[in-house]
């Protein structure tokens, strides 16, 4: 059912490198964020090494001579590079940005405290590759309405980054029936975990704020 082959095949190849190219662009601001700058520069670099490396064998295909050699070469020296490289990069995490609302690193013994208190406690897992993850924090979690909302109600946040798979995280997951993020969950008052959708509504975590106060 498709067309027939033609001009439409360049046209289309050069069309589907924007969605490439920024899915690219997406990949390198992941590894800043992953292991810092230096991480992301030396991504880069090999990237470009990559693309070369490529360029360079298809034009020995294209003259008829054989590729194997600059792929191989090739390849000696991205590993050389990668040997002499890699081990003086720190696997430092990218800079921390500060959200709308105020929480609370994620650690077991937070969770307790912040459940002992005897206020409405509300726990998310992120990570910066999660799509789904970024949308719900856009529409319903990273809001003024929402802060504020949380504010006078009394609730504790508490946010799970899982961008780095920590286990402790992966842990609590598994516990919740979780195979990855997101994950939400609610803690009134002296109460179980209540599981939240994956998918967040902008009032969703507005009417959980006001529960307390409906009661009281």
């Amino acid at each position: 059912m498709l067309p027939r082959p033609g001009k439409w095949m360049d046209t289309f190849r050069k069309v589907m490198a924007l969605p490439m190219g920024l899915t690219a662009l997406a990949l390198l601001w992941l590894c800043w964020r992953l292991g810092g700058s230096t991480f992301a520069v030396v991504a880069f670099v090999v990237a470009l090494a990559a693309i070369a490396l490529l360029v360079s064998v298809g034009r020995s295909q294209q003259a008829g001579k054989p590729a194997w050699a600059p792929a191989l070469s090739g390849a000696a020296g991205l590993l050389l590079m990668a040997a002499l490289v890699l081990p003086h990069v720190q696997a430092a995490s990218g800079p921390a940005e500060a959200g709308v609302l105020p929480a609370r690193p994620f650690t077991e013994a937070t969770l307790a405290q912040a459940r002992a208190s005897g206020k409405p406690v509300f726990v998310w897992f992120t990570a910066d590759w999660c799509l789904s993850c970024k949308v719900n924090e856009s529409v319903a979690i990273e809001r003024d309405a929402t802060r504020d909302a949380f504010r006078k109600a009394g609730v504790i946040a508490i946010e799970g980054d899982w961008t780095r798979r920590d286990p402790a995280i992966t842990n609590f997951l598994t516990a919740h029936g979780a195979a990855g993020v997101p994950l939400y969950l609610w803690y009134p008052p002296g109460g179980d975990a209540r599981q939240l959708p994956q998918v967040l509504t902008p009032d969703s975590l507005l009417e959980l704020a006001q529960e307390p106060r409906k009661a009281a």
